[in-house]
Order: structure tokens, then sequence, then C-alpha cells
């Protein structure tokens, strides 16, 4: 066993190097749910935390299975202990590969390189998969992957990773089906699949894909979204922001886009308002379960608010790119911050970095109008 390098680490590795392994086994399995129940803080925190890394790198696979176990949906979970276990045999690996919300895309991207077919299913399934991960999946990835990949609607899947999907397997009638059905697809390639797909799921594209019927529905509905978030930037007290939340839901006007299309704009304080609307609870909670570190409960906000799985992404990298420009760039020239934002959005649905924010809003809206 590595010995841990924290200030606990001589006295860890004295308690435990000589330790039989049924008993690190029980001392490892408490010492994990304890950290997994986040009850702890101060010094049982530090404390706990630095038997966690010191089990992940025991030399005994029973250990380090009941680590990953315990620890594989823990947020907080030190990054290089999640990439250690995920790297780890796939017995001890597949938990924190299938659950870890310390994961990035990027880490993600890593561990599939190396991946079993086991491996790349569990990552495939994985809620609100990156484009990085879906791109190598699409490319490199075992049939099972793919499919529960096209199944998973939360995943981002770009243009050139469903070319190289319908390019190994779109002559298959299951692969056909999943790709006609899925909730978000680029306009050219709609166009592409024709000439593969029967005529059975033409059908079907053509239903779910109205472009040439729904452009100037869409083009409408863009166009008041973008005109009732202009309104929403005055100042408003909290009180204000409710009651208004309150009228745009019965106008069934609070939709995902516009509150999207608000946090892009950078009014935090009606986006958090129109979230606690619609996830059922008070506009203080929301501002703290999204101002933190993870995204844990930002993604237990979304889901309760039961926003749409394919926008997921795109929230999240509005926020994620709002806080590094607060951090390290607080003084940033708003026009060049907002055009990077948006481009950061457009990739992750493989549309042009240079896209304007009217032209992505229009294609973010659902495929069904109503």
């Amino acid at each position: 066993m590595l010995a841990d390098s924290s200030i606990y680490g001589d006295r860890i590795a004295a308690m435990f190097a000589k330790m039989p392994t049924p008993k690190r086994v029980n001392a490892a399995r408490t010492a994990a749910m304890e950290f997994a129940a986040e009850k702890l803080a101060g010094e049982d925190l530090e404390l706990t935390s630095a038997l966690i890394d010191y089990f992940v790198n025991d030399i005994d696979k029973a250990v380090r299975q009941t680590i990953s176990e315990a620890v594989k949906s823990c947020e907080f979970l030190s990054h290089e202990s999640a990439m250690k276990l995920a790297l780890d045999v796939e017995e001890i690996s597949l938990p924190v590969a299938t659950y870890s919300p310390v994961l990035t895309d990027e880490d993600l991207w890593e561990i599939l390189q190396t991946a079993s077919n086991n491996k790349q299913t569990a990552i495939a399934g994985r809620p609100h998969l990156g484009v990085k991960s879906t791109g190598w999946i699409a490319e490199d990835g075992c049939y099972s992957a793919i499919k529960v990949c096209l199944k998973n609607e939360t995943a981002i899947i770009g243009e050139t990773a469903y070319d190289n999907i319908l390019g190994r397997f779109g002559d298959i009638d299951p692969i056909q089906k999943l790709l006609v059905q899925r909730p978000f697809l680029p306009a050219g390639f709609v166009t592409r699949m024709f000439d593969v797909i029967s005529m059975e799921y033409k059908q079907i594209l053509m239903d779910r894909n109205p472009v040439s019927e729904s452009t100037s529905v869409r083009k409408i509905m863009n166009a008041r979204e973008k005109a009732l978030s202009k309104t929403l930037e005055r100042r408003m007290t909290d009180h204000e922001q409710k009651k208004k939340c309150i009228a745009l839901d019965r106008e069934g006007r609070l939709t995902a886009t516009l509150m999207l299309r608000v946090l892009i704009a950078g009014n935090h304080s009606f986006f958090a308002a129109a979230l606690g609307h619609a996830s059922g609870i008070s506009k203080k909670r929301v501002v703290s379960l999204t101002s933190g570190r993870g995204y844990l409960g930002f993604q237990r906000l979304y889901d309760r608010a039961e926003l749409p799985p394919y926008l997921y992404t795109a929230f999240r990298t509005a926020m994620e790119e709002h806080r590094k420009a607060a951090h390290y760039h607080p003084r940033a020239d708003l026009d060049n911050f907002r055009q990077r934002l948006i481009g950061r959005v457009a990739e992750t649905y493989g549309l042009d970095s240079e896209i304007s924010l009217e032209d992505l809003m229009e294609k973010l809206l659902p495929k069904r109008l109503h």
C-alpha cells in the first residue's frame, strides 16, 4: 500500500500496514459509509478523507472494491481517488465509472480509452453524458454502448458522432429506430439519414422534424421569448419575481428555453426565481444549491423541475462559464464573454461556435411546438 501524503499519512500507514485483510475491509467500509453520509466536518472529515485516499491504494482488491461501492455517488470524493478507482480493474472501477459525479467529460473520455464493453456500456448510460465521451463511443465504442447512448435522452451527441454511428451501424434496424427517436438531431444529419433509413423511419423522422412547416412558427416563438426576456431584465423584488413566474407559468410561457436565455444573459436573479418556482423550492435555496463547486444539487433541482433532459448540458455550460468569468475575468468585455458562452453551448450540440444567440435559441426550441 502507498502511504498517504496528508498530515495523517504516517499515522494511518502505521495503523493499517500490518492489519489482516478482513479487518482492513471492515475499517474501509466504516470510513467510506461515514464519508458517503456527508455528516462529517472539521478534523473528522479530514481524517476520514485521508483514510479513503489511503484505502484507494490498498494492495487488496476487496478493500478497494468496498471503497468503490460506498463512495460511487459522493460528489466531494477527491478527483484523484475517483480516477484511481475508475481506472482500476473492472469490479472496482465499474461503480465509480457508472455513477461518480466527480468525473468530468474529459475524465470519462480518458477512461473509455481502455474500457471493456461492459464499462463502455455503463458510461454510455450516465445522465447528461458529454459530447467528447459520446464522440468516442460513436467512433470506437461497442454496439451495446452505442445502443445505450442513443437510448440515453440526456446524452449530448454531436453531428460528427451521429455521422459515425450512421456509418458504422446505419443499416441495422434497431439503430435506425433509436436515431429517429432522438430528442435533438442536427438538421444536416436529418437530411443525410434519408439516404439510408427505411420508409417507415423516414415518415417518423418527418413527423418529428417538420423543419419546413415549422420554421415560421419557431421563429415567432423565438422572437416572443427574446422580447419577453428583455422585459425581465428590469429590477424586481423577490416578491415581484415570484408573481411574474406564477403568471408566466399559468400562460405556459415559463419555458426551459426562456430560462436558458435569461441565464445566458446573466440575469441570475430571475433565473433562480424561475427555477425555484418550477422545482417548488425557495429562490434562496436555489441560489445555495447552484452556487457551490459541484453540480449534483443543480442536477437534482433540474430533474425535480422536470425540465427537458436535452437542455441540461446547455444550462450547466452556461453556469460554468459565468462562474469562470466571475472568478478569473471579473472585468471581461461583456460582448466577447457572451459570444464565448454561446459558442461553448453551441459546440456541445455539434453546432457552429460562431452562431448567434437567436439562431442558437431557435435550434434549441423543442421539436414539437404547441
